[in-house]
């Protein structure tokens, strides 16, 4: 029964709320400001001092956004560039690249057969993992 009646008037009926203490208030005690109902003059301050405060953070943060947009397009220009300085080293030194790439796979083979060499060793001939493992390649 209470919010019904004027914070400050206890026999007046509330016509509004403080938009910023939530306190009920009469006709005689309402401050309306900038489309807002307030208790008092120091609430509609406050809410105003509020309002700038958030514009200047939506403004920070529009500002953030064109730096992570920006960065994203800087990237996307040096992912590009590079692809493009790749395919045209490519081009231009096509039988050096595929020659170092035929040497890098048979190192990679050569390291390949060493590992399963070793692994061999490290398996009785004896063992059942490894019957089971020829039986199965047979």
């Amino acid at each position: 029964m209470a919010d019904n009646f004027c914070f400050n008037h206890s026999d007046a009926p509330a016509v509004a709320r403080c938009a910023v203490c939530g306190k009920a208030v009469c006709s005689k005690c309402v401050v309306s400001k900038n489309g807002g109902n307030y208790c008092s003059e120091a609430c509609a301050a406050r809410a105003e001092s509020s309002a700038g405060r958030v514009d200047t953070a939506l403004g920070d943060k529009k500002k953030i956004d064109a730096k992570l947009r920006l960065r994203a397009i800087i990237i996307v220009v040096l992912v590009i560039a590079a692809a493009a300085a790749g395919i045209f080293y490519y081009r231009n030194n096509k039988d050096d690249v595929d020659r170092a790439i035929r040497k890098a796979g048979k190192q990679v083979s050569k390291q390949a057969d060493g590992a399963k060499k070793s692994i061999q060793k490290g398996i009785p001939t004896s063992s059942s993992y490894k019957r089971d493992k020829e039986n199965l390649v047979k």
